[in-house]
């Protein structure tokens, strides 16, 4: 073998190990799609750079608002070699679904404006508010409207009417004819439906729809139509006050009462034109980083470990109503073909608001949904049925440190097969429709399912329930795992079927029972062999609303304390929960007083564990839901009153911080100042309580709490770690006389 042989072996070889380098691709608004990608001469969009890369490229995204839908089909990644999107240097880049509407307007009538358009939109925008498609009854998001139904639901005149015929003395007064108009309808429970109006006339106190696919549930047989909550939307005759808007698809003139009357001319609006900004199909490994959607969103189909992360999506669904269009809302998905394919897509601190349809669809084996916000989510509940997060045909997905409000929707998150449900703080749901929970597990998703370390609150329905069909000799669920959650003000939480395990919860001022064991062997499980075991709560029973006395809790029962069976209340065991302190008293008959469970009972301090959720003498205090930028949620609360003499200061760590630097002091401005060599400085903390030295009765206090956050250094200093900190706000609170 020569020489050269030998050197030309050598050469393929190291080619052949030597790991490719991954190419940065950038992307600007003032760049060309012409040009290669680099950072001083960047392509002007991301389906540009994506055309371009390869497994474990890195597109980087400059700030700037981005019109475009970028397809990615049949684009596999690897584990080690994912397609990154991401943008550049924490920059704020959003993907935006609008147009802007530039051009004249004319006075329609009174303070109502139209202007005609070139293409059709069925979502209208001044600034960054959305605009109230025109309805009766009203009601909108800005000053929570249209979450009380009350304001902005009507129901049928009782012993009137029947299903598709509904009855009103107000139509009467309606000077035009609702005829082709759209009615979205809650008749069937916790399932509601939009069809088209199909006879009325000007004056008449009654109309007919189409019931094609529209059903009433059989619980409200009794009542008749008159628990058929509903509302009317696509005729130009509800435009009635300022924030609405209406778009007349035939003549595709557009109407709107701005707010104070004044004309649009003068304002920034755009109006919806697109549904998906990402469409990603029979793709692996892609990973969205940091990139924000406004009036739009993605759509993952048949895709698999896909993960969206750091992102916010604002209004990113809308239905198509105002179009005469009822076909189903195209709403966010992250989806596969079954639910037993493997997916393992991730969306992970994200903020989802403002939806007509559910936050996510989404189903597959081994998601995560993790550190994600979602408020304001769904105000016409017809999408699929009755929830906000359906989860059903998503099987071991974790579900993790979310922050959920302000629903409309009967059931908030509905579990698939072995779900983690954890350290969520859930709450203000279900308004639009009847029945429903916040946690709902159905029968097949009962077995091995985890529920633990949430708090669960202030809801007109139940804070968890393990459920079946409700109907004789149905079949019931088995062997759930329920544990160390908190419910308050809700309908109360409540466990049917066999072989559960129920322990260490708190419930307490739930508007029924706070406590059910289900005792109704004939429709809901027995409960014999179900483990009901530390739990705290002031009402325990076997049945829904009547007391223990009568209706005995089924199974094996003990080591709980039950606040009417004692004649007390559980705040005479507890620190103050009234401020968000649910910790046993040191004198409490709960410390110590409970009894482990073989293979569930992982942690506890003392001879025994406690009673409850929470240990006493722990150094941490756990407080669920999504982990924001700063420190958060603060307890006591933000300008709480009556707060106890020996309060301490507990807060939820910021997002990937593990320190945090603690202020303390009378004074709001010298607090708001301070830094470590200030004397309201109280040092550097690794757990999330401080404990005042003396509060005086009748005083208010401030305190802040700065999170900080290792990162790591690039350039000459590569590798080494430096602290960034993150100013927290001021809170206040103020103790009892």
């Amino acid at each position: 073998m020569n020489k050269l042989t030998v050197f030309l072996i050598v050469v393929l070889g190291a080619a052949l190990i030597t790991p490719a380098i991954a190419t940065e691709y950038f992307v600007a608004i003032n760049g060309s799609d012409g040009n290669k990608g680099s950072i001083e001469k960047p392509l002007k969009t991301i389906q540009a750079a994506a055309d371009k890369m390869s497994p474990g490229d890195i597109t980087f995204i400059r700030a700037g608002n981005y019109f475009e839908q970028v397809t990615l089909s049949r684009v596999k990644g690897t584990k080690d070699k994912p397609f990154t999107f991401k943008a550049y240097q924490d920059e704020k880049i959003t993907l935006d679904g609008t147009i802007a509407i530039k051009q004249k307007w004319q006075k329609h009538s009174g303070n109502i404006y139209k202007t005609a358009l070139k293409q059709p939109i069925w979502q209208l925008f001044v600034g960054d508010k959305s605009m109230t498609s025109a309805r009766w009854p009203n009601g909108n998001w800005y000053d929570g409207s249209v979450w009380d139904k009350s304001k902005s639901m009507m129901w049928p005149e009782k012993g009137r009417g029947k299903l598709g015929t509904y009855f009103n003395e107000e139509l009467s007064h309606f000077d035009f004819d609702l005829t082709d108009g759209i009615i979205v309808v809650n008749s069937g429970s916790f399932k509601t439906y939009q069809t088209k109006i199909t006879k009325h006339q000007k004056g008449d106190d009654h109309f007919s729809y189409n019931t094609k696919g529209v059903k009433s549930h059989f619980s409200f047989k009794k009542s008749g139509v008159s628990r058929h909550g509903y509302f009317l939307e696509g005729k130009l005759g509800l435009l009635d006050e300022e924030n609405e808007w209406f778009f007349d698809n035939k003549t595709k003139q557009l109407y709107l009462w701005a707010e104070n009357g004044v004309n649009p001319e003068t304002l920034n609006i755009r109006g919806k034109v697109q549904s998906y900004a990402v469409n990603i199909k029979h793709s692996k490994y892609i990973n969205l980083q940091g990139i924000n959607f406004f009036a739009t969103t993605f759509n993952i189909n048949r895709s698999s470990f896909i993960k969206v992360e750091d992102s916010e999506l604002m209004y990113p669904s809308y239905s198509k109503r105002m179009l005469g269009d009822n076909s189903p809302i195209e709403v966010t998905k992250m989806v596969v073909k079954k639910e037993h394919s493997l997916a393992n897509n991730q969306l992970k601190n994200c903020t989802i608001a403002y939806t007509d349809g559910p936050a996510l669809e989404m189903n597959g084996t081994g998601n995560r949904v993790e550190n994600c916000y979602m408020h304001d989510i769904d105000y016409s509940c017809t999408y699929k049925g009755g929830y906000t997060l359906n989860m059903v045909n998503a099987k071991e997905l974790i579900f993790r440190r979310n922050t959920i409000h302000t629903t409309g929707c009967s059931e908030l998150f509905k579990a698939g097969v072995r779900n983690r449900i954890e350290l969520n703080d859930l709450s203000d749901s279900g308004y639009l429709q009847n029945d429903g929970s916040m946690i709902q597990v159905s029968v097949k998703q009962q077995p091995n399912s985890i529920v633990r370390y949430n708090w669960v609150h202030n809801s007109v329905k139940q804070g968890i329930r393990f459920d079946n069909k409700n109907t004789p000799n149905a079949p019931y669920g088995n062997s759930g795992n329920v544990f160390n959650n908190v419910a308050w003000n809700t309908e109360r939480i409540y466990f049917k079927g066999d072989n559960h395990f129920i322990f260490n919860n708190l419930s307490f001022d739930n508007h029924k029972n706070d406590l059910i064991i289900s005792s109704n062997k004939a429709i809901q499980g027995h409960n014999h062999q179900t483990i009901t075991r530390n739990n705290i709560s002031n009402k325990f029973s076997g049945h829904r609303t009547k007391p223990r006395s009568k209706y005995s809790v089924p199974g094996i029962v003990d080591h709980n304390w039950d606040g009417v069976t004692l004649g007390l209340d559980v705040r005479s065991q507890l620190r103050d929960v009234d401020n968000l302190d649910f910790r046993p008293k040191a004198d409490s008959m709960l410390v110590d007083a409970g009894a482990r469970i073989k293979g569930k009972t992982n942690y506890y301090l003392g001879k025994a564990p406690d009673i409850g959720p929470y240990e006493f003498g722990a150094l941490d205090y756990w407080i669920p839901g999504f982990q924001a930028q700063q420190a958060s949620k603060p307890v006591p609360p933000i300008s709480a009153i009556k707060v106890k003499l020996d309060a301490d200061l507990m807060w939820l760590n910021a997002y990937k911080s593990t320190k945090h630097q603690v202020y303390f002091g009378k004074d709001k401005k010298a607090v708001e100042l301070a830094n470590t060599q200030s004397s309201q400085y109280q040092g550097e903390f690794s757990h999330n309580i401080f404990t005042p030295e003396k509060l005086e009765a009748g005083k208010s206090y401030y305190w802040r709490v700065d999170a900080l956050l290792e990162r790591k250094v690039a350039g000459k200093a590569k590798g080494k770690v430096q602290n960034k900190i993150v100013k927290g706000d001021v809170w206040s609170f103020t103790v009892e006389q």
